[in-house]
């Protein structure tokens, strides 16, 4: 099954990040971290079943990645060994949602925001005013996590060759929560930038509008390297949860279908009354 060396893959695709962030060619790397080619190429190839907890955090530790990067890749080779392989949760800190770098290798991304606008398309004020309803966030968490938002948009939108194909649906009263303040008629102008993207398409469910997707929020990735299943993302009230069940995925879908048609476009939604 496609999903049963995802996280092995990601693992390795964290590990050479961080070594070429460091400026290391793999010998390089082999040389500074002690270990042997063999053993090191089984890690960053993704092809060792169950890589140890502890060796890949001390080697993105050697390698220079924050202790958020080592803390998230430790539970998912934890979970690799502990948990079913198609299925795991993130381990970011809150407020950093979908922290790990899948999205940044995604080649389409579909994203159904309940009750705010999503995340690559928040402005810091946007963010920080929702971030400051969370009472379990300090105000030095909140403020990283505000940065984290943005730098997660930046690199999104600025990948080399461009951002994935994305269609992101929110609810209506993810914008109109702030209508008449500042912080609207900047999260707006925002939206329409990114939304002249090319392959990105902004849409909006009207308010009391019925349909499968209410009162979730969640995202279908999917990837250019047929070895990688498609993924969905889902976060709760303790974490993100990965899923790359074949069913659950296309269940998702079928959700995802049975929206979008209810949904208007960035600027047909503008253009009706419900902007004013």
């Amino acid at each position: 099954m496609a999903g049963e060396n995802f996280l092995q893959r990601e693992l390795g695709r964290i590990l050479c990040k961080y070594r070429k962030l460091k400026g290391f060619t793999k010998e390089q790397a082999v040389w500074f971290l002690g270990t042997s080619k063999t053993i090191y190429d089984s890690y960053e190839s993704g092809k060792l079943q169950y890589p140890e907890p502890a060796t890949i955090g001390d080697w993105l530790r050697d390698l220079g990645a924050p202790q958020a990067v080592i803390d998230d890749a430790k539970a998912k080779a934890k979970w690799i060994r502990q948990g079913n392989p198609a299925n795991w949760l993130e381990q970011a800190p809150s407020g950093f949602d979908h922290f790990t770098q899948i999205e940044l290798i995604a080649a389409t991304i579909f994203i159904h925001e309940d009750a705010m606008v999503p995340g690559p398309f928040q402005t810091p004020a946007y963010a920080d005013a929702v971030l400051a309803t969370n009472p379990n966030m300090t105000a030095d968490q909140r403020r990283d996590a505000v940065g984290f938002r943005i730098q997660r948009g930046e690199s999104l939108f600025s990948r080399p060759g461009g951002p994935p194909q994305i269609q992101a649906v929110m609810a209506e009263r993810a914008l109109t929560a702030f209508r008449g303040t500042d912080i609207y008629e900047e999260q707006l102008e925002l939206l329409a930038e990114r939304n002249r993207v090319e392959g990105v398409d902004i849409l909006v469910v009207p308010h009391n509008t019925i349909h499968p997707s209410a009162n979730w929020s969640y995202s279908i990735m999917t990837f250019a390297d047929k070895k990688d299943p498609d993924v969905v993302y889902q976060e709760n009230l303790f974490g993100g949860h990965y899923e790359a069940d074949k069913d659950k995925v296309a269940w998702c879908r079928r959700l995802s279908s049975a929206t979008l048609p209810v949904a208007l476009g960035l600027e047909e939604w503008r253009e009706s009354d419900a902007d004013r």
